[in-house]
């Protein structure tokens, strides 16, 4: 069997370390260190998503991102020996995503769009400088950040909307399938035409 190369890095990922990318898919990570109040105050931040889904509508609306997660770090899990327990001095916030593009282009995005919700999550972190202007808030990003040890994209040639597209297209493809043994050629002729009519709308 055949088994074909990875697709190449989209060249508009500029900015990224070669470990974050496998084909259309961009990795970020990045821990900061947080104030004492952002231990009181994150906690909350993270429930607020659960209680009210409608905060993320704006977050969902950025089809390039796979998805986007925060969570609180207090200690460093321990795997047994020769690694000691270690428990952090200052929490950190882990912050992971997967997305489309360029770093650059993803980071600009987060501060012109999510501005409120960047200050929402990074504020409590030291020398968080704003999401606006981008150049410092990119240098934060960069100084934080770390490259996947791991990483792994179940379709590296494709976007999340190409993904997307592909799953709403799917079914009417399987229904048109399933009624084609019926059909003369001009049925069929007639059914594809509709099905590609329809289609638009996904593609």
């Amino acid at each position: 069997m055949r088994v074909a190369a990875p697709a190449p890095a989209p060249t508009t990922a500029t900015g990224t370390r070669h470990g974050n990318v496998d084909g259309q898919a961009i990795a970020i990570t990045v821990f900061s260190a947080v104030k004492w109040w952002g231990r009181v105050v994150l906690p909350v931040v993270f429930l607020a998503p659960k209680v009210a889904p409608k905060t993320l509508t704006t977050l969902q609306r950025l089809s390039f991102i796979h998805y986007a997660r925060w969570s609180l770090v207090t200690e460093i899990p321990h795997n047994g020996a020769p690694q000691p327990e270690v428990k952090l001095r200052y929490p950190h916030l882990y912050f992971e995503s997967n997305f489309n593009g360029g770093w650059e282009e993803y980071i600009d995005a987060f501060s012109h769009v999510l501005t409120r919700g960047m200050w929402t999550f990074w504020g409590s972190s030291y020398g968080f400088p704003s999401a606006l202007p981008t150049a410092p808030f990119k240098a934060y990003i960069k100084r934080n950040e770390m490259e996947a040890s791991h990483y792994y994209s179940a379709y590296p040639a494709s976007t999340t909307t190409q993904v997307r597209q592909a799953l709403e297209l799917d079914p009417m493809v399987a229904e048109l399938r399933e009624r084609a043994a019926g059909m003369d050629p001009d049925q069929f002729a007639a059914a594809f035409r509709e099905l590609m009519t329809r289609a638009q709308r996904c593609c």
